[in-house]
């Protein structure tokens, strides 16, 4: 039996079991880019300050302030799924996994990446 069929099982073979085991590891390698992004940001320090700030220089386009906008929802949805998945493998809420995928981890996380997203936009990328 293949890997994704075994998750597709543990997750009693519902596609929203699917999805958020997709989505979980989709966010994971584009949060392990940013850390290298990051990394590689910070490490300019090594070479001045006039060489970190040239590195800095870049992020203030309205594309990256996009970019840090996308960030803070791959967080959100990383981080609530997360909590989802370990309270699965703690054997709570198997009945009720996919309502908790769709009802807290995508609608409580749009909540919440709107609230953050909404003054994040106004404020860096749309400036009237």
């Amino acid at each position: 039996m293949s890997d994704l069929a075994l998750q597709a099982r543990k997750y009693r073979g519902t596609f929203s079991g699917l999805t958020a085991h997709i989505l979980q590891r989709a966010t994971g390698l584009l949060l392990l880019v940013y850390l290298f992004l990051h990394v590689h940001t910070i490490r300019q320090l090594r070479e001045g300050p006039a060489a970190f700030n040239a590195a800095l220089a870049g992020f203030h386009s309205p594309l990256f302030k996009l970019l840090e906008i996308a960030l803070f929802g791959t967080v959100i949805l990383h981080a609530l799924n997360g909590v989802r998945i370990t309270l699965l493998d703690l054997g709570v809420g198997h009945a009720r996994q996919a309502r908790m995928f769709w009802g807290y981890a995508v609608g409580v996380g749009a909540l919440v990446f709107l609230a953050g997203a909404i003054p994040l936009f106004l404020n860096s990328v749309w400036k009237p």
